[in-house]
């Protein structure tokens, strides 16, 4: 055999349902596509995730698997998903320095999207650049909006967590053939994606599946009781006119016209609030078994290392693609306050603290602190305070030079950053052309030491002295950064996540 010929030879694996071939490229051997679960459609639709068929031979994972069924609008990044989505879409990622390598630590990405659209099959998430450093990373597609996270009549509740969690057996079951060590797991994810796994991580320690987190911009209170998940569901399906049976409708019907006329409408308060300013009415729910609890104690158990934190500015990214940054009224500043159900003292305490700012500023305010900068400072005070080993950050470089810097370290900000996606043209208006690339190598090389060690390289955070990691054009470690927002979402006061919301 000549040297180019083993060059391109594929690397062999056996996994437990068959040998799968991957490719080498600069230093990684990549697996794509890998069925972890069946086609999740047809008899299997609205079910709880089944065994794949195995195979014969080796199954060729040089591409990517489809993407979940989804709509062409919405995700974070893209008009349309940059590969076709398709029923078969259940597969899993590897990206590995040496499939012959034993007890590397594993990292599993879990894509974010608002539950309803995002994909591992994409580049602007390609682990290889962890793999470089040692790591082997897992990436996977799980079910997205109606069919994952809508409690359909007769279906299984929370069907795209359950996905993931199938994923997570899979990679306790197959990743030592890939190098990596089952008891070294470190899930993380932005957005949906780390809010899925603040909504299962109780549940998943349990079995052994997960040992670290890293939640990138979480969203834990984002979450439904199951009554309300169910009132949710009807109100969506008559949205949706879907009749009956959802099977009835062709899923690029559902997926195309009518579920793109719903995020539409979902954007109007008059017709959907309060959950208009939940952003989707697909969410985790309650179901009392992969995911108990509602309460944020022990969402993230003490035997779980927890890495954490949130952007600046999370939400100027999604008032500005909706316009409200700059058109913000003051009814929709009280539709916000009365969306988080924000006590009375907290109002008055949030008109001291941004009354003198613009409404679009303080309508941005008022979204991020209720939704991600008080409920994911209130997740690691838990998780301190229970004894768990716990590292706070926040990201706070921000440039965006085609809005006046009015994006500033706006949600989703820093995932370019982590994965070095930065000359990517999606992200121009965001980082700008002369993002430091050494800031993303600093943001990489904290969540690698954090999955080898459980130590991302700086201090832990406990509630005496609230140590927090900035990430910045210089990264620094400060006090409770954002201690001057804390009277306006102050945790104490704050009622308990997924009341019902009328």
């Amino acid at each position: 055999m000549t040297a180019h010929e083993n060059a391109t030879k594929p690397a062999l694996v056996t996994t437990t349902s068959g040998v799968v071939g991957g490719k080498v490229h600069e230093g990684v051997v990549s697996f794509k596509g890998i069925p972890y679960a069946a086609e999740p459609y047809g008899e299997n639709r609205f079910k709880m995730p089944q065994p794949p068929q195995p195979w014969d031979g080796v199954f060729e994972a040089f591409e990517f698997g489809p993407c979940a069924p989804q709509p062409n609008t919405y995700s974070l990044v893209d008009a349309t998903p940059l590969y076709p989505w398709g029923t078969d879409c259940l597969s899993i990622n590897v990206y590995t320095p040496d499939p012959g390598a034993a007890r590397l630590p594993v990292m599993v990405w879990i894509h974010a999207g608002g539950y309803t659209s995002g994909s591992a099959a994409t580049p602007r998430a390609d682990g290889s650049v962890f793999a470089r450093e040692g790591v082997v990373v897992v990436a996977m597609n799980y079910r997205l909006g109606v069919d994952g996270f809508l409690s359909v009549p007769g279906g299984t509740v929370n069907a795209g967590m359950q996905d993931v969690a199938a994923a997570l057996r899979w990679v306790r079951d197959n990743i030592a053939a890939f190098g990596g060590d089952p008891d070294a797991v470190t899930v993380f994810g932005n957005s949906s994606g780390s809010a899925i796994i603040t909504a299962i991580a109780k549940t998943v320690a349990a079995e052994g599946l997960i040992h670290r987190a890293i939640l990138q911009s979480p969203c834990p209170s984002l979450v439904v009781e199951a009554d309300e998940g169910r009132a949710v569901a009807e109100r969506v399906l008559a949205d949706l006119n879907a009749g009956s049976d959802l099977r009835d409708i062709p899923l690029r019907e559902l997926l195309g016209r009518r579920q793109r006329a719903l995020d539409v409408r979902f954007r109007d308060a008059g017709r959907w609030h309060p959950y208009t300013y939940w952003f989707s009415p697909f969410m985790p729910v309650v179901d009392g078994t992969l995911f108990a609890d509602s309460t944020m104690s022990e969402r993230i158990p003490s035997s779980v290392d927890l890495l954490i934190g949130t952007n600046r500015d999370e939400s100027r990214y999604f008032l500005m693609r909706n316009g409200q940054f700059t058109s913000a009224t003051e009814e929709d500043l009280l539709d916000a306050q009365k969306a988080y159900d924000v006590p009375e003292a907290c109002r008055t305490a949030a008109e001291s603290l941004y009354g003198h700012l613009p409404l679009g500023e303080r309508l941005a305010e008022t979204v991020s602190n209720w939704i991600w900068r008080g409920p994911t400072i209130e997740l690691t005070e838990l998780h301190a305070g229970s004894g768990g080993n716990t590292f706070a950050y926040e990201f706070a470089w921000q440039e965006s030079p085609a809005f006046d810097g009015r994006y500033g370290a706006a949600h989703f900000l820093e995932v370019p950053f982590l994965f070095d996606q930065l000359d990517d043209p999606a992200f121009a208006p965001q980082v700008g052309p002369d993002a430091p690339a050494e800031l993303g190598r600093a943001l990489r090389d904290g969540w690698i030491r954090f999955a080898r060690t459980g130590n991302p390289g700086w201090p832990r955070y406990d509630d005496e002295n609230r140590q927090v990691m900035i990430f910045d054009s210089t990264c620094r470690v400060e006090t409770d950064p954002r201690e001057y927002h804390r009277a306006a979402w102050d945790a104490q006061s704050a009622v308990p996540v997924a009341q019902s919301r009328r």
